[in-house]
Parts: structure tokens; C-alpha cells; sequence
């Protein structure tokens, strides 16, 4: 049998850290696409102190789950809802380390190139202002215990879709030099790509969810 006693106190402990979990990568993310707009690259020590931290985040956050499972051992909906957990806190790790690449890019960047294409630019801050959006969907979510706006989460996706197209495009064309050379290009590129790579995360994150709450799939993507 279950052992509820304590459950809905450690769950709610959870939820708390998960809310500043989020907000750490929104930071991380924050810190790294400004450093790339503005070619800084000091910004990259910042950026890794929080991954580092985020590692160990990642470490007590599972341990906790991991106690709720072996002492009030949940069964159907409850056990559902710490396996979406167990797979946030990872889901936000891997952002945040994202995170920390595309800083370690914004460091090459700066030794590389004077100035990037407004293009290019653009379209990453674009993608940046909708991934914001896709974490504070996903953290109300987990940490309110809400249904996934599903209406809402499929826009914020399409849009970063048709921003990652036509950064994609504009890399397809520019010229090497005009970004300072084929290593900035490839900086770019990963800057790019990590973004795209965030955001489709926290989109099956967002999905898992809805599994998790409703015991059904939804396509989200």
C-alpha cells in the first residue's frame, strides 16, 4: 500500500525548487544571448558558475524524488507525476548547459568576429523571447499543478520554428567573412541550433506532462 503520510509536504518541496530551477536557466539563458548580441565573452565565467551549480541542483532535486518514491511509494497518478519530475530536472539541466555552450561560443565569438549580421541577431533574439515564454509555460505547469495551455505552447513553438528557418537561411547565404571567418560561422551555427534544441525540450517536457496529469498523449510539436 501507498504511504501518503508526508507525500503531498515533499511534493510541494519539490515544486518550490523546481520554480527557482527554472528561473535559474531563464538567467543563464538571459546572460548568454545578451553576451551574444553585444559580442562579450566575460560572460561566459558567469554562465558556467550556474551550470555548475545547476549539476548540483540537479543532484539534490533527484535524490529528493527519489526518497519519494522509496518511502511513500505513489501508485498511478502520484507516481506519474514524480517520473515528470525526475525528467524536469533533467530537461532543465541539459537547458542550462545549453546555456553555458552558447556562452562558450559567445567567448569564441569575440575573438573572432567584430560584428555579426542584424539578420542573425534578430532571429536568435526572437527565438530567445519565445523560449522565455516556453519556461514560464513549463514552470507553471510543474510548480501550480496546471494543464498544459496547448493552444498557447503550439504558437510559441511555430514561431521559434519560423525564426530557426530563417536564421538557417540567412547562415545558408551569408558569407563567412561577414561573421569573421568559418570558425564564428560554426559558433553561430551552434548558438543557433542550441536554442531550437531548448525549446523542443521544454515542448516534450510540456507534453509528458499533460501524460502526466491526464494519463493520454498530446502532440505538442
Amino acid at each position: 500500500m501507498p504511504i501518503r503520510t508526508g507525500l503531498d509536504t515533499r511534493i510541494e518541496e519539490v515544486r518550490a525548487e523546481l520554480r527557482e530551477y527554472f528561473a535559474e536557466a531563464k538567467t543563464a539563458y538571459t546572460e548568454a544571448i545578451e553576451a551574444f548580441t553585444k559580442l562579450d565573452s566575460e560572460v561566459y565565467s558567469e554562465v558556467k558558475k550556474i551550470r555548475q551549480h545547476a549539476r548540483e541542483v540537479n543532484w539534490d532535486l533527484t535524490n529528493n524524488l527519489l526518497l519519494i518514491l522509496a518511502l511513500n511509494q505513489p501508485l498511478m497518478k502520484d507516481l506519474r507525476i514524480v517520473a515528470a519530475y525526475l525528467r524536469s530536472v533533467d530537461t532543465i539541466e541539459r537547458i542550462i548547459r545549453h546555456a553555458r555552450d552558447i556562452a562558450r561560443s559567445d567567448r569564441s565569438l569575440d575573438e573572432n568576429a567584430t560584428e555579426l549580421p542584424e539578420v542573425i541577431i534578430e532571429s536568435v533574439l526572437g527565438m530567445h523571447t519565445q523560449l522565455n515564454a516556453l519556461i514560464d509555460i513549463a514552470s507553471k505547469c510543474f510548480t501550480e499543478v496546471e494543464e498544459v495551455p496547448g493552444d498557447e505552447l503550439r504558437a510559441v513553438w511555430r514561431r521559434i520554428k519560423d525564426e530557426h528557418k530563417v536564421a538557417i537561411n540567412a547562415l545558408s547565404t551569408l558569407k563567412s567573412d561577414t561573421m569573421g571567418g568559418k570558425s564564428a560561422r560554426l559558433d553561430v551555427v551552434n548558438i543557433v541550433s542550441r536554442v531550437e534544441r531548448s525549446a523542443y525540450n521544454l515542448v516534450r517536457l510540456c507534453s509528458l506532462w499533460h501524460h502526466a496529469l491526464n494519463n493520454e498523449n498530446i502532440i505538442l510539436d
